[in-house]
C-alpha cells in the first residue's frame, strides 16, 4: 500500500492489559502511528481489537475492570491518563455494536449532543450536522427515530457522529461491515481523503481496504505484529441434501411507516414469490435499508405482512408457528442473547448435556464466559450455537459474516448444511456471495427478484 499524505508527528501506543479475572489480552502491545496515517489492524474475532478500542477511548477500565499499564501519547498528552470526557476531541470511535452507542431518539439529537458538549456555537453545530448528513447520505433521515434505521443506516449515523466531532484520532471498529458495497466504497474514499489519524479494526480482508489504508498490522499473542497476509482459499462446502420441506412466500407486501417523520413515505417491499427448500442455500443481496431484514422478520414471525401468504409444505403457516420452524439470526447478536454466560444461553434451548458439549466444541466456545465480555464476533458464534441446538428446519443469517473471519463464517454455514437446514444468507460482501452455493436473490426498487 502506498503512503498518500504528508505525515507529521508520531503517536506512540504502548499498553499491557489483563482482565480482573487474570486473562491477559495485551502483553507489551506497541504501535507507532504517524500524524495523518491510516492503519488497519486486521485480526480474528477475540484477539483483542475491541478491547483495544475501549482502552483508547476510556471505557476500559472505567466501566470494565482490568489491570492496565502503558501510555498513548497524542499531541504531547498521555490520553490513557485522561477521563472519557476529556478524550472527546483527541480520540473517538465507532463501535461495531452501533446500538450500544446510541443515546437519543432521533438522528439530529444523536448528532447534536456531542457537539453541544464541545461548547460549539449553534451555527457551527448546524453546519457540522448538515455536512455529515450529506457526507453519509442521511439528509432525509434528520428527524427520523434511530430505532427506524436499518443496521447499515445506523452504522452511517455513528460514522456521522465521529466525523462531526472530528477528533485527532479516529477508531473505526469493523466500520465497513454491515455497509452495502456502494457505501463500503464511499467510506473507503472518505477515509482515503481524510487528513486525520485513523486506526481501523477488521476481522477479514476487504478489497476496499487497499485504497484507504497505508499499512496493515495484526494482533498475535497479545502483541502488535506486521500483517503477513491471509490468502483467500477456495471454499468447498459440504454436499447439500435437499429435503422434502419447502418454505414459500407469495404476493407479499411488507410495509413499514416512519412513525417519527411525517415527511418520509412509508417503506414498502414486494415479494412476488420466494421459495427455500430444506437443504438448499440462497443468498439475498440489496442496499442498506432495502428491506432484507424486514423480509426476514416476516418469514420468521417477528412482524406480520400487510398482504400475501407464507406457507410451509403448501399449507399456510401462522405468525406464531413460523417462530418454531424458522430461525432468524439478527445482525446484532446481543438482541438475541439475554442470559449471563454462554452455558446459560445454550442450556436455555433444553438440549441435552452431550449436545451442549458438542456445540461448545463445534463453535469454539467457553461455556463459563460472560456474554457481555465477549467480542462481537464471539457473540455471533454463541448466537449460531444457540440456534444450532434448536429444532429449526430453516435458518436466516442476517449479515453473519460481519465481524467474523472467513474461516468462522464458512465453519458455521457448513455446520448448518450438515444439519440439513434450508439457509437464506443476507450479505453485503460480494466475495462471500460469490462463494456461497445456490441461487442469488436481490432487492431493487422495493421488489425481491432472482439475480
Amino acid at each position: 500500500m502506498l503512503m498518500h499524505r504528508s505525515l507529521g508527528l508520531m503517536k506512540e501506543l504502548e499498553v499491557s492489559f489483563s482482565y480482573s479475572t487474570g486473562e491477559e489480552i495485551f502483553s507489551s502491545f506497541s504501535l507507532s502511528v504517524e500524524e495523518g496515517e491510516h492503519v488497519l489492524v486486521l485480526s480474528p474475532p477475540g484477539s483483542g481489537k475491541t478491547t483495544l478500542a475501549r482502552i483508547l477511548t476510556g471505557s476500559i477500565p472505567k466501566y470494565i475492570d482490568g489491570n492496565i499499564e502503558g501510555r498513548f501519547i497524542v499531541s504531547g498528552k498521555d490520553i490513557l491518563s485522561l477521563d472519557i470526557k476529556d478524550r472527546m476531541e483527541i480520540v473517538g470511535r465507532v463501535s461495531q455494536n452501533t446500538d450500544e452507542m446510541m443515546l437519543f431518539s432521533s438522528v439530529e439529537e444523536e448528532l447534536s449532543f456531542p457537539l453541544e458538549n464541545l461548547g460549539l456555537e449553534q451555527a457551527e453545530i448546524e453546519k457540522r450536522i448538515d455536512d455529515v448528513l450529506a457526507l453519509f447520505g442521511l439528509e432525509k433521515y434528520r428527524t427520523v427515530s434511530t430505532s427506524e434505521l436499518s443496521g447499515g443506516e445506523k452504522r452511517r449515523l455513528m460514522l456521522s457522529v465521529l466525523f462531526a466531532v472530528n477528533p485527532s484520532v479516529y477508531i473505526l471498529d469493523e466500520s465497513f461491515d454491515e455497509l452495502s458495497p456502494f457505501w463500503r466504497r464511499r467510506l473507503a474514499g472518505i477515509v482515503a481523503a481524510s487528513s486525520n489519524t485513523i486506526i481501523a479494526l477488521g476481522s477479514h480482508e476487504l478489497g476496499e481496504y487497499s485504497t484507504a489504508f497505508d499499512r496493515i498490522v495484526t494482533i498475535a499473542d497479545g502483541k502488535c505484529r506486521e500483517y503477513a497476509g491471509h490468502p483467500f482459499q477456495a471454499v468447498s462446502f459440504p454436499q447439500f441434501r435437499l429435503g422434502n420441506s419447502r418454505l414459500a412466500a407469495s404476493s407479499l407486501i411488507i410495509e413499514r411507516k416512519h412513525r417519527s417523520s411525517g415527511i418520509l413515505p412509508a417503506f414498502s417491499l414486494s415479494v412476488p414469490y420466494f421459495e427455500l427448500r430444506e437443504g438448499e442455500c440462497v443468498t439475498i443481496l440489496g442496499e442498506n435499508g432495502s428491506g432484507k431484514s424486514s423480509f426476514s422478520r416476516v418469514l420468521s414471525g417477528l412482524i406480520e405482512e400487510k398482504e400475501g401468504k407464507v406457507e410451509i409444505d403448501g399449507s399456510p403457516v401462522s405468525v406464531k408457528d413460523r417462530r418454531h420452524n424458522i430461525a432468524f439470526l439478527m445482525q446484532n447478536p446481543y438482541q438475541e442473547l439475554f442470559l449471563p454466560t454462554v452455558l446459560d444461553e445454550l442450556k436455555s434451548t433444553k438440549a441435552g448435556d452431550d449436545a451442549i458439549r458438542e456445540a461448545l466444541s463445534l463453535f469454539s466456545l467457553d461455556g463459563s464466559a460472560y456474554i457481555q465480555e465477549l467480542s462481537y464476533g464471539k457473540a455471533k458464534m454463541v448466537q449460531a450455537a444457540l440456534f444450532y441446538l434448536l429444532p429449526r428446519r430453516f435458518v436466516i443469517f442476517d449479515e453473519l459474516d460481519s465481524a467474523l473471519s472467513y474461516d468462522d463464517f464458512v465453519r458455521i454455514i457448513s455446520l448448518y448444511i450438515k444439519k440439513g437446514c434450508g439457509i437464506a444468507a443476507i450479505t453485503h460482501d460480494m466475495k462471500i456471495a460469490s462463494m456461497l452455493p445456490g441461487r442469488k436473490l436481490r432487492i431493487d426498487d422495493g421488489v425481491l427478484h432472482e439475480c
